[in-house]
């Protein structure tokens, strides 16, 4: 597997429920190259490895969200089991324990390039967070700019008003300095 098209690929299954990144139990067993059955015995077999903030199970409203956006996708029989039988997820550290608990060199290797996807897709968020912070001071800096524009239109508008009686004025005055003139 490539490096660049695995990691992106990875990162394809890898959802935010709960708020937390997580993997389903069905995709992490095609990764690891075992049957979701045997995925599912082991953890079951090794459950001490597992708390609540390591792996949980879907309840109905997140069955039903994940099924809404096409992630989890089958017939009515399919959807039948999974509604009896809610899949699980994995967090990244649940994933990472995992590929100890399936003990074979292929669910090792598939565990820290899962890892490597999960700290992939961390620094792209972190990187999309400062931008969208930089776009927000942006935006603040740009009504700033925009505040000032209003305000330096608005004496130039004033000044324009008064330039022109002022110029009115000095008209004035320079035509009564020309009669003083003419009459001397």
């Amino acid at each position: 597997m490539k490096k660049d098209k695995g990691l992106l690929e990875i990162t394809n299954h890898i959802y935010i429920i709960r708020n937390q990144k997580v993997m389903l139990d069905r995709d992490l067993a095609e990764l690891y190259g075992v049957e979701l059955r045997v995925l599912n015995q082991a953890v079951k077999r090794n459950i001490e490895r597992f708390p609540e903030d390591f792996m949980f199970q879907l309840d109905s409203s997140e069955l039903s969200n994940l099924w809404s956006q096409n992630v989890i996708m089958g017939d009515l029989t399919t959807r039948k089991y999974i509604t009896r039988n809610p899949p699980y997820v994995f967090t990244e550290a649940g994933s990472f324990a995992l590929s100890f608990t399936l003990r074979s060199q292929k669910a090792i290797e598939m565990g820290q390039f899962i890892i490597r996807a999960f700290t992939h897709l961390r620094r792209f968020i972190l990187k999309n967070e400062n931008l969208m912070m930089e776009l927000k001071n942006n935006d603040h800096l740009s009504k700033t700019f925009s505040n000032f524009e209003k305000r330096i239109e608005h004496d130039l508008l004033i000044l324009y008003k008064n330039t022109s009686k002022f110029e009115k004025r000095f008209m004035f005055l320079e035509d009564e300095i020309n009669k003083l003139k003419k009459g001397k």
